[in-house]
């Protein structure tokens, strides 16, 4: 099922005249659509108008969808400053709204500030406990914080969530396996910090074919390798990293991946400490 069919769908169900607005779906339409082109920017203004409907959106069980979608034309602009302040406003306004508090902690991740990443996270687990994204980012962040049985934790029941959840089609299980990706590539990080070196591996090569162009998984591999004494295999993976883009590295993490393969390639009998 197309997300618009989805849509279509659900404004059916609130044809009878006493259910929200039905105005919103040229503009959902038009979101998704200049999402699917990589127009971030009128992606934005869209779904900005569209969050003049608030209440109609929450009526359609659409404004979680609009605020995801929201957040990932500044994310995938690398624009999280810009992000930071809007969600800082919004959750003025709507302290309650788990989605928001998410978003905001998935920038503060991508911008490097994982104290603020894991507070963001955890206030939206207060609000939604199995919030698949939020259970995700939060295991991620903290693998890489070092508390690796919390991340741990976290990312197990991301994936419980995971099999609950329904699917409703092809484009869905896509979105789904992406996550699930994810969710092994911050497994394998936290059972490289507990010592688990194979098991780390293993969850590795699950992400890497669920999801084999993100950048991530191979930049966290490096990373093990490194610190295993594994200098060639490190440097094939950090040169993945930096090639990959579904998704890219943030700038934070293609700086270090630059570095260190720049060290590895100068001294390849040296190991690096990540």
């Amino acid at each position: 099922m197309k997300f618009t069919d989805w849509v279509r769908m659900r404004l059916s169900r609130r044809s009878d005249g006493t259910g929200p607005q039905l105005d919103v779906y040229p503009l959902l339409q038009e979101a998704s659509a200049r999402l699917e082109h990589e127009q971030y920017d009128e992606a934005r203004s869209a779904l900005l108008q569209l969050m003049e409907s608030r209440s109609s959106l929450e009526a359609l069980g659409l404004i979680d969808w609009v605020l995801t979608s929201l957040a990932s034309t500044w994310l995938l602009r690398e624009r999280y400053s810009e992000e930071i302040a809007f969600w800082s406003e919004y959750i003025g306004r709507h302290p309650g709204d788990s989605a928001a508090h998410r978003e905001r902690g998935a920038a503060h991740w991508y911008s490097g500030r994982l104290a603020e990443a894991v507070r963001d996270y955890s206030r939206a687990l207060e609000l939604k406990p199995m919030d698949i994204l939020s259970l995700s980012g939060r295991g991620q962040v903290l693998a890489e914080t070092g508390d690796n049985d919390g991340a741990l934790e976290d990312l197990n029941r991301a994936l419980q969530a995971l099999k609950a959840a329904p699917r409703l089609g092809p484009k869905w299980d896509r979105w789904y396996l992406a996550i699930e990706a994810f969710v092994h590539n911050g497994m394998g990080l936290a059972l490289a910090g507990l010592g688990e070196s194979e098991m780390s591996m293993e969850q590795f090569d699950v992400s890497i074919t669920l999801s084999p162009e993100n950048a991530w998984v191979y930049y966290n591999r490096a990373q093990v390798y490194n610190a295993r004494g594994e200098p060639g295999k490190a440097r094939s993976d950090y040169r993945l990293a930096l090639t990959k883009k579904d998704p890219a590295l943030n700038p934070l993490r293609k700086e270090r991946a630059e570095s260190w393969l720049h060290e590895l390639s100068n001294q390849p009998s040296r190991q690096v400490s990540p």
